[in-house]
């Protein structure tokens, strides 16, 4: 085998890894003020309109609101943001809804992502929330533990694809009997 057929299949193995990101010194971090317009420029590159930076604005100054940033040698390469949610007829529960997530085109499928939503999972199990909500692809999330939320009786406000609306439940026993429509932030409706 060639030297280049070596380091193709130790690359490849790596991308496959849930470590991958981390080995090209993938730092993930809260995002600071010095971060808005990197972030914003980021978004605003993996969505090609300014509707999710927009939306980032607003979530990033409400209270309980989680925003990680992901670095690699001192360049912002990925955000991730977990707004407050909650649960229709049940004010009590406080969920925590991802959204939205961007990374560099060019190092996407790389772990980055992954890192970002891991991070910002333990950081809402540490700050007690029920469950995370994302509206999202189907075939990426259920490796974080998401299924449809259908499946906890909770609703999405808009119409989509049971598949796409999902659940991850951090306090299981908090959503026991209960049911309803999750409501988003307003700035969501924006969208």
């Amino acid at each position: 085998m060639t030297l280049l057929h070596n380091i193709s299949r130790t690359l490849q193995r790596r991308r496959n890894a849930s470590w991958h990101a981390l080995g090209y010194d993938t730092q993930v971090r809260p995002e600071t003020p010095a971060d808005y317009t990197a972030v914003e420029q980021l978004t605003y590159d993996a969505f090609n309109h300014d509707a999710e930076v927009r939306l980032i604005k607003t979530l990033r100054q409400q209270p309980g609101s989680i925003s990680l940033v992901a670095g690699q040698h001192g360049k912002l390469v990925g955000h991730i943001l977990f707004s407050v949610a909650h649960l229709a007829d049940h004010a009590e529960i406080t969920l925590m809804a991802l959204a939205p997530m961007a990374v560099t085109n060019v190092l996407q499928h790389q772990g980055i992502g992954s890192a970002l939503v891991r991070a910002g999972l333990e950081l809402c199990r540490e700050r007690g929330a029920a469950a995370v909500v994302v509206l999202g692809h189907p075939d990426y999330y259920p490796r974080f533990g998401f299924s449809p939320a259908s499946h906890f009786n909770l609703r999405c406000p808009w119409q989509v694809p049971d598949n796409t609306f999902m659940l991850l439940p951090l306090n299981p026993a908090a959503l026991k009997g209960r049911s309803g429509q999750v409501l988003y932030h307003p700035a969501f409706a924006e969208l």
